[in-house]
């Protein structure tokens, strides 16, 4: 497990630090830092929980049309195509993370202020949006890399932390519609810039993790991403969240011409978040046993499973709720299987870098991709197609992670 230390601008430390024992002090530090992870995830996914479903909410209550409102929503994904790249080559360059996360998070919280005054002034909008989503961007790839610092390459410890996310994300979804219906959609802009002042806050629970205060040598990765085993892995994780986007663009929709209600689809929602909430605890085990890159390799069989299963529904609820269940694989171990495999294949100063193309790639281009493609065999096709095609996607992905296993059989992580 790695310890801390203070960076020697800080000064010596006190007398009563340095009485301690050594061992105590790392214990201590240990958990100082995994406790302002678990706060800035917390503090940052219940900005998202307000965000996902709610803003667009917003742009329609100030007087945007259909089609600028989906103008709207995706830039955050157009952002992804670079600024992530950005932040975590800023990231590793300098070695200030936690700086950078003090600055982006600002950033973030004055533009989205600024929505509150632009209203219905569609110019502004977009401007503020690009600053808002490009000043987000930062925050998971660099936060990433510091969860991964403070777990020690320790999975069990890691999920810990990062379900906490997932609390916020939860509270998020279940409190605000009820705080919405009495303050009104217009105040959305306020939520979002409190959130972030939040995750701002948050920041100055960051400490500095020994093995972070690394020489200031930007090694290139491009080398890593040439090896096969790591170029299949990114692959089927493009595909992987393309088949994803389905999902977060389309479900609620899909279900609506179901005839599911508003309070049962949020319910729905809901039922896979705690499913991911209880996988983040009780995975360790799998890692033990099976490693991070077989458990990848499991997550898109099952992920192929769980969109056929929704395609071939036609809205029956043990269907669908079996395939909200799979959302704990789907997402929170494969989510968590990638960061192992990111820590392992890339050095200590390229982390925030790896943690960017897997923003990029995965969420940037696959999320992009797969939005457009799912809206286009929704219209042209049928709503069930949709979620066939994302199966067909999972399926693409698995095979290219079973192109890279083949060419690494021992299990590296």
């Amino acid at each position: 497990m790695f310890g801390l230390v203070r960076r020697v601008s800080l000064g010596a430390p006190g007398k009563a630090d340095a009485e301690r024992p050594l061992n105590d002090r790392i214990v201590h530090d240990d958990r100082q830092a995994r406790r302002g992870v678990r706060v800035f995830f917390f503090a940052y996914f219940l900005y998202v929980g307000v965000f996902s479903p709610f803003f667009s909410l917003y742009l329609s209550e100030v007087g945007l049309s259909i089609t600028q409102i989906g103008i709207v929503m995706s830039l955050p994904q157009v952002v992804r195509l670079g600024a992530p790249v950005f932040w975590g080559w800023l990231a590793d360059r300098t070695g200030e993370r936690v700086l950078l996360l003090r600055v982006s998070a600002a950033m973030a919280m004055l533009a989205a202020l600024g929505l509150w005054p632009a209203g219905a002034n569609f110019f502004v909008v977009v401007l503020l949006g690009l600053a808002l989503f490009f000043a987000a961007s930062a925050q998971m790839p660099i936060m990433e890399a510091i969860a991964l610092d403070a777990s020690g390459r320790d999975t069990g410890v890691y999920s810990r932390m990062r379900v906490w996310g997932s609390y916020g994300f939860l509270v998020a979804v279940l409190a605000m519609g009820p705080v919405l219906d009495l303050v009104g959609v217009a105040s959305v802009p306020g939520w979002l810039a409190l959130l972030l002042a939040c995750v701002l806050a948050s920041t100055w629970l960051q400490t500095p993790v020994a093995g972070q205060a690394r020489e200031r040598i930007v090694k290139p990765i491009f080398a890593r991403l040439r090896e096969p085993r790591v170029a299949a892995v990114f692959a089927s994780m493009f595909l992987m969240i393309c088949a994803h986007a389905a999902l977060y663009a389309f479900f609620s929709l899909y279900l609506h011409e179901k005839g599911y209600s508003k309070s049962t689809i949020g319910v729905i929602w809901a039922l896979g978040v705690v499913a991911e909430i209880a996988m983040f605890y009780l995975q360790r085990p799998l890692f033990q046993r099976f490693g991070a890159m077989s458990l990848v390799g499991a997550c898109m069989a099952l992920g192929v499973l769980r969109f056929a299963l929704i395609g071939i529904s036609e809205g029956s609820l043990g269907l669908i709720v079996l395939s909200q269940l799979l959302h704990a694989l789907t997402f929170g171990t494969h989510h968590t299987a990638i960061q192992v495999l990111l820590q392992t294949w890339f050095d200590p100063g390229q982390q925030a870098r790896a943690q960017a193309l897997y923003a990029t790639i995965g969420y940037g281009f696959g999320g992009t991709a797969g939005g457009l493609a799912a809206s286009w065999l929704w219209v042209h096709v049928s709503p069930a197609a949709a979620f066939h095609g994302a199966a067909i996607m999972t399926l693409a992905g698995w095979l290219a992670w079973w192109i890279g296993r083949r060419s690494s059989p021992v299990r590296v992580a």
